[in-house]
């Protein structure tokens, strides 16, 4: 995928000033959060306001990357640029309408530093990391938000669901990595650059409900029993729920033996 451009987009993008990838590599702009480095190249994601041909504006996040590749099954020896498999499932995502930013345009090109890539995606308005959301709920009270923990328990666990049920694993599922609307509960998931196929669903669900599982502080043995019954579609506990929450205890024990060595 050399360039892609979401449709409708092309006039609002022309309309900026952004027509080929050499425009958005030269937008100045602050950096949303400091630049990655490493891999021997840089990774960066800046928030612009875009005017719209309709009026008004439009958020986008523009992320820009010179020579930060990895190896991949597709390129072994010479890599790829991470933000080509983040490009790739971010259009597989939006395509089977599971919760991501929208790809609103990619374009890469080989320079004399190595790989330049620009990813945009649509901003995701109104949405708040999960881990900054619970560590508000825990500074306010936990039972104070009983419904929207119930709400948003529904939601996470009925999207990892849907993504599993692809035999798509996440792959760093940590709860910075989901983001929620906390007035609708909407959940979308994001930094998709390490996700893949697994051989079964049952392969990307342990993968990614171990990590969430091992990443969730503050959450009670009550709401993470729920979430799993929520996943499961279960009214209650049963052989197959017992079995899922005892293989993830194990998953966690012999990680936390690993790290004491």
């Amino acid at each position: 995928m050399d360039e892609y451009i979401a449709p409708g987009w092309k006039a609002i993008f022309s309309l900026n000033g952004l027509e080929t990838i050499e425009d958005f590599w030269k937008v100045e702009a602050d950096w949303f959060e400091p630049p990655n480095y490493r891999r021997g190249g840089w990774s960066g994601a800046s928030r612009l306001m875009l005017d719209s041909p309709a009026g008004g504006e439009q958020g986008i996040f523009l992320k820009r990357q010179e020579n930060h590749t990895r190896k991949t099954w597709r390129n072994p020896v010479r890599g790829e640029p991470t933000f080509r498999s983040e490009a790739r499932n971010l259009r597989l995502l939006n395509r089977h309408g599971i919760a991501a930013p929208e790809l609103l345009y990619y374009a890469e090109y080989k320079a004399s530093k190595g790989w330049r890539v620009v990813l945009v995606t649509k901003e995701l308005a109104g949405f708040l990391p999960l881990d900054q959301l619970l560590e508000d709920w825990r500074r306010k009270g936990w039972e104070a938000h009983r419904l929207q923990r119930r709400r948003l328990i529904l939601e996470v666990a009925g999207l990892m669901r849907r993504l599993h049920a692809l035999r798509l694993a996440h792959n760093a599922l940590h709860a910075k990595h989901i983001f929620i609307q906390p007035d609708t509960g909407r959940a979308c998931l994001i930094d998709l650059e390490k996700m893949r196929p697994r051989l079964t669903r049952r392969r990307a669900m342990l993968r990614d409900l171990d990590t969430s599982n091992r990443h969730a502080f503050h959450i009670s043995r009550t709401d993470r029993l729920r979430f799993l019954l929520d996943y499961l579609q279960k009214q209650g506990v049963d052989a197959e729920v017992r079995d899922l929450w005892r293989r993830l205890a194990d998953m966690e024990r012999r990680k936390q033996r690993k790290r004491e060595r």
